[in-house]
């Protein structure tokens, strides 16, 4: 296990992504009601995910030299990148650049937290293989034009509480919510002075090459990366 002050300097590069993930809420948010997508938010995407691809390097880098340099008669002078193998193939040949291609004879225990947080293990480690992606399109954008808007209506009767529905949900006739009629054809309750109703529309930003939510992908990769360190050490 690597000592304290190697972990804790992995911890401490996830606390900064988490800074700037924070920082990064905020300048979307001014870009969505200005309708813009600044440099500064590009910019501040690439620096997240940048700083959790390189955060899992680092990682790989300290297990080697802890758990997998000590076991090989001729070490790679030049080590590199955390394996996030879509097949064996794959993460045989990452951990080649390691000398380590054939990690379960040479540290089976080592292999196996390897192998539990590869993309061909588990579906859920896509996460990743998007992060190494992502990090090495360095031109990869947002698309602010294809902004994805989301309707959510909330229907609340004072005193008595309140529902509210998103995309996905319709109402065919005779429907009622907090006792007001649902127009089939609106799929809005009638007008009624004793319910309040509003609609909000919320958008997001997507990642331009898949389409993915880009604030949610930050997080992800920032939960992902912690989860990574925590197995590993």
């Amino acid at each position: 296990m690597a000592d304290d002050k190697e972990v804790g300097l992995l911890y401490s590069m996830i606390v900064r992504a988490d800074k700037l993930a924070t920082e990064l809420q905020e300048i979307y948010q001014r870009d969505l009601e200005e309708k813009n997508i600044s440099p500064e938010a590009l910019n501040l995407t690439h620096e997240v995910i940048e700083k959790c691809s390189n955060t899992l390097d680092q990682s790989m880098s300290v297990l080697f030299q802890r758990e997998i340099r000590p076991h090989l008669q001729n070490p790679p002078v030049k080590g590199g990148y955390f394996p996030a193998g879509k097949d064996e193939n794959a993460y045989r040949s990452t951990l080649g650049q390691w000398g380590a291609a054939d990690l379960r004879s040479i540290n089976p225990s080592v292999d196996a937290k390897l192998r539990s947080l590869q993309p061909f293990t588990d579906d859920k480690n896509g996460i990743y293989a998007r992060i190494k992606g992502f990090a090495a399109h360095k031109h990869t954008g947002l698309r602010p034009q294809l902004r994805s808007e989301q309707r959510r209506v909330n229907v609340t009767r004072p005193g008595v509480g309140g529902v509210s529905w998103g995309p996905g949900v319709t109402f065919s006739g005779a429907v009622s919510v907090m006792g007001v009629p649902i127009n089939p054809y609106t799929q809005m309750p009638a007008h009624n002075r004793d319910i309040d109703v509003t609609v909000e529309n919320w958008v997001r930003f997507l990642i331009e090459d898949t389409g993915e939510d880009a604030l949610a992908f930050c997080k992800s990769a920032i939960s992902a990366t912690r989860t990574a360190i925590a197995k590993l050490f």
